[in-house]
């Protein structure tokens, strides 16, 4: 049996943090599956019902990391927009951006999970941020090219379907692509696909 790990203490809000990080990596590693208070408590030195202290149960638990994700990924968004021009956006890196936080981080299985069980999402505005940015370095494409400036509505809609997309992709993979006979077709060349023609003008 492997030694118990010895009892860290940490102020209220380093301990939550730790929580939510180590769930993150269990999240991404096996799935919302993988979540586990027994886990996590091991490997921070606590107790379970220090877990379940911070966040009530297993479920107030993935419901605090499903918000975790999507602040660390408009955190990191925030700092992506400070450092690259604006003009250099567009709908891939958008696409490569949504995959990341749906698939690669397992937010869209944990979603997902949730929902199954009961969760009602409400919609707070995370992904506008992003829709922002793309209608940014379109307006700027557009006054460049001497064109009227495209509606920010125009955007919005736009990363709402590759958010639709992408969340489906990292909960099925290819099977979609499959199920219409696209079988030498991967996810990421769809994707590309998409893009192109979303930007293409009407």
């Amino acid at each position: 049996m492997a030694a118990e790990t010895k009892r860290v203490r940490r102020t209220v809000e380093a301990s939550r943090q730790a929580i939510l990080e180590a769930a993150e990596l269990y999240l991404a590693a096996d799935g919302p599956e993988g979540v586990k208070v027994q886990r996590i408590a091991r490997d921070l030195g606590l107790t379970d019902a220090a877990i379940h202290y911070h966040f009530g149960n297993r479920e107030g638990l993935l419901e605090a990391l499903l918000r975790f994700s999507g602040r660390r990924f408009l955190g990191e968004l925030e700092g992506a927009m400070a450092t690259q021009d604006a003009a250099d956006f567009d709908l891939p890196r958008a696409a490569a951006l949504l995959a990341e936080l749906y698939e690669r981080r397992g937010a869209a299985r944990l979603a997902m999970w949730l929902t199954l069980s009961g969760w009602s999402p409400h919609g707070d505005g995370m992904l506008r941020p992003l829709a922002e940015w793309l209608h940014a370095a379109r307006a700027r494409r557009a006054a460049a090219a001497g064109q009227p400036a495209p509606e920010l509505a125009d955007s919005q809609k736009a990363i709402a379907l590759l958010s639709a997309v992408t969340f489906a992709q990292a909960l099925a993979g290819d099977a979609h692509l499959r199920s219409v006979g696209l079988t030498a077709v991967s996810s990421e060349a769809f994707l590309a696909w998409l893009t192109e023609r979303m930007e293409a003008p009407t």
